[in-house]
């Protein structure tokens, strides 16, 4: 009996089963550093957006409580008309010890226009109509609530657009 040394694999090597393993290594380890990322570029996502949402009810809260304080000194100034006062100069003076308000005299009251920030780059506007009699049982009516931009942002040059015009000078 003879034997035979030349003995063959059927099949597949052993080689390309290392290839395709290692292979399948390196697509798993891309995808699960990607996805790292991902969770991590999610993370820092969130977190700048709890931040903007904190410093905008602050804003806000502290808005609120400027307006309910010139509520409070229309009020005042509305009884004090009542009592043979003028309704004008008890407003004007009692929002100028509140201060950081704009005042814009009307006919039938004041204009009353006052800023809080947000952070350094925005900024919640407030507008409101002060009467000097109650009207449909009010005493104010807010004409703007917006954020907008920062005044040293807003006036910056805008960029350069293209306006449709031929491309290098042609």
């Amino acid at each position: 009996m003879s034997k035979n040394n030349n003995t063959r694999f059927n099949g597949l090597g052993i080689g390309y089963v290392s290839l395709v393993m290692l292979f399948t290594v390196i697509c798993l380890t891309v995808l699960s550093v990607l996805s790292y990322q991902a969770a991590s570029a999610n993370d820092m996502l969130n977190e700048k957006n709890s931040t903007f949402t904190t410093e905008f009810y602050a804003a806000d809260s502290r808005a609120k409580e400027k307006l309910c304080a010139i509520d409070g000194a229309s009020l005042g100034a509305m009884q004090s008309e009542l009592q043979g006062g003028f309704f004008d100069d008890e407003f004007t003076a009692c929002c100028d010890e509140i201060g950081g308000i704009t005042l814009q005299k009307l006919p039938d009251g004041f204009k009353v226009s006052f800023s809080e920030p947000v952070n350094d780059r925005l900024s919640l506007d407030v507008q409101a109509k002060f009467y000097s009699k109650a009207v449909d049982g009010r005493r104010y009516s807010i004409e703007r609530w917006k954020t907008t931009a920062s005044d040293d942002i807003g006036s910056a040059d805008p960029p350069d657009v293209w306006d449709g015009g031929a491309l290098f000078g042609m």
